[in-house]
């Protein structure tokens, strides 16, 4: 049954697609979707659990974490960089309203160590640990893989209607993606995804 492409499709469906349509007709759903993903667990786990995902598979090491981050200094530094200069040359583009008050309440400082601790590491486990180890009882096309877990995650940034946070959420998609399947690493890819997460939140919080 998971090896069936088709069932692949009502899987995406039900995990990612459905909660962007719940959003579309309620739109105040979007300040509990770290609940939403949180409750994808128990079906994600019962999915590991029968087809015998190991945790290797899943990126649970720690064996490769050094040469995962190497690679993705570089890039870290420059998303952070550029999301700087964007703050400071175009803000409007980069201000989400919606997202700046619930930011600021309780306060930047919660909203950063959370969005560190839980929404970065949570994102990870779902979008590379187990949607790539997912994908690949489907089909082993790196390619495939890449660009299927980079429009799904872009696809979750969408509602905020905001432009340039789906663009770099694809493209930062593709190289988390691309460095996971390489190293095998999700704590590598949690790191990344934190600094350069609680960066763009800190600088939209004291927008």
């Amino acid at each position: 049954m998971f090896k069936n492409k088709i069932f692949l499709i009502i899987e995406t469906a039900y995990l990612f697609i459905f909660p962007l349509v719940l959003l579309r007709f309620y739109p105040s759903l979007i300040h509990y979707r770290i609940y939403v993903l949180m409750g994808s667990l128990i079906y994600i786990f019962t999915v590991v659990y029968s087809q015998k995902i190991t945790a290797k598979l899943f990126g649970v090491n720690s064996n490769s974490f050094f040469q995962a981050i190497k690679m993705l200094l570089t890039p870290s530094i420059i998303s952070i960089i550029l999301i700087y200069t964007f703050f400071q040359l175009a803000r409007r583009w980069l201000v989400i309203p919606m997202l700046v008050e619930e930011i600021r309440s309780p306060s930047i400082l919660i909203s950063v160590l959370t969005y560190i601790f839980i929404s970065a590491p949570l994102q990870e486990f779902v979008l590379r640990g187990y949607l790539v180890s997912r994908l690949e009882i489907v089909s082993h096309n790196k390619t495939f893989i890449k660009l299927y877990c980079a429009i799904i995650f872009m696809a979750l940034h969408t509602p905020f209607h905001n432009w340039f946070l789906p663009l770099g959420s694809f493209i930062l998609g593709l190289l988390w993606t691309g460095n996971f399947l390489k190293y095998r690493n999700v704590y590598a890819l949690m790191l990344s995804h934190a600094l350069i997460g609680a960066t763009y939140i800190i600088l939209m919080g004291m927008s």
